[in-house]
């Protein structure tokens, strides 16, 4: 009887949890929603794609972000990864987060062989991100709109399109 009580307020929790925190996204790209049990990145925003391979920039717009804190980085296919997983790519890249209104909330300006690269092996993708920056981390506010953008300001022919800019939350764990 004891288990049946416990299990039935844990559910519970569960179900008011999930529906305590809706997000009204809207903008550029998706916003993944792995529950309110994902011990990592409950949230997930896959923001847009950028070319590595070619100089450039893009900016992408967002808006209604669930309040959480948030790391941006690269998403990078694990089959455009050679075995040492472009780690010594030339590829520098600059990604900027920003209010609408100006202000920076996360700053990312590195030559990716700098950044930190999950462990692809394991993973569909590898995401890359700048772990010892604290310009890489920001609280997003669902009432504010943001801007993301990405300047490629030296390419690296080798790795092919597909890259996306994603934004990762933090969990429970």
């Amino acid at each position: 009887m004891k288990v049946v009580a416990v299990s039935l307020s844990m559910a519970g929790l569960i179900l008011i949890g999930s529906c305590a925190e809706k997000s009204s996204y809207s903008g550029d790209g998706r916003l993944i929603d792995n529950g309110v049990t994902a011990p990592d990145h409950r949230y997930v925003i896959e923001v847009g794609k950028v070319d590595l391979a070619r100089v450039g920039s893009a900016t992408f717009k967002m808006a209604g972000l669930p309040r959480n804190y948030f790391v941006v980085g690269l998403q990078i296919p694990a089959g455009a990864l050679s075995a040492s997983g472009h780690r010594d790519s030339p590829a520098d890249v600059s990604l900027e987060v920003v209010r609408e209104q100006g202000s920076m909330v996360a700053l990312v300006i590195a030559p990716l062989r700098e950044w930190t690269w999950s462990n692809p092996r394991h993973e569909t993708a590898a995401f890359v991100y700048l772990r010892e920056s604290a310009r890489s981390y920001f609280d997003s506010f669902t009432e504010h709109r943001y801007l993301v953008k990405v300047t490629v300001n030296v390419p690296d022919p080798s790795i092919p399109a597909g890259t996306l800019i994603v934004l990762k939350s933090a969990g429970w764990k």
